[in-house]
């Protein structure tokens, strides 16, 4: 399976594991993701989900591989699973000079049975800037930059309509939390 079918697959599982745990848990906001989506002005928040052990700001490594996902939510939305930008970020190493061996942006404006925008097949690669970057349990962060081309997918496995794509260009500055 490629990295990118599973990251895709990465961020229906934990829009849907949060979608649910949202519904009837209460959650902290523990950072913020701003960007220019289009021409539109975004402002999303990453939340820790105390009562579960959970965030939408998490990493997990595997050997000498740093998995980010930093999955941020629009506080005004009329649904925290509406107008959602997730970030992932494979990195060689554990600090913020680790090389970056694979990224991805999507946007799900209206969740996840809708369209959305996805950088796979948009013909540009995703660039990503970490500032900052600790993994220190309990005290875990990282800022950065990032910029795309997102194009529209009517569903996950949909083809890409390069015809119907969008520029992000934002900035997430966020504590994490260790996966299990």
């Amino acid at each position: 399976m490629s990295t990118k079918l599973t990251l895709a697959s990465s961020v229906v599982c934990l829009i849907g594991l949060t979608q649910a745990a949202m519904a009837r848990i209460e959650t902290v906001v523990v950072g913020t993701v701003t960007a220019t989506i289009g021409d539109t002005a975004y402002e999303g928040e990453t939340l820790d989900v105390p009562s579960e052990g959970t965030s939408t700001a998490e990493w997990r490594t595997f050997g000498p591989v740093t998995s980010l996902s930093i999955q941020a939510h629009d506080p005004k939305a009329a649904s925290r699973m509406q107008n959602v930008l997730n970030v992932e970020i494979t990195l060689m190493g554990e600090n913020a000079a680790a090389s970056i061996m694979e990224a991805s942006v999507s946007w799900w404006p209206e969740g996840m049975g809708a369209p959305h925008y996805f950088n796979e097949g948009s013909g540009t690669e995703v660039s990503i800037a970490i500032d900052t970057l600790s993994l220190e349990e309990g005290t875990s962060t990282v800022s950065g930059d990032f910029s795309a081309r997102l194009c529209r997918k009517d569903g996950i496995y949909d083809e890409t309509d390069t015809g119907d794509c969008l520029t992000v260009d934002g900035r997430f500055n966020t504590a994490l939390h260790k996966a299990d």
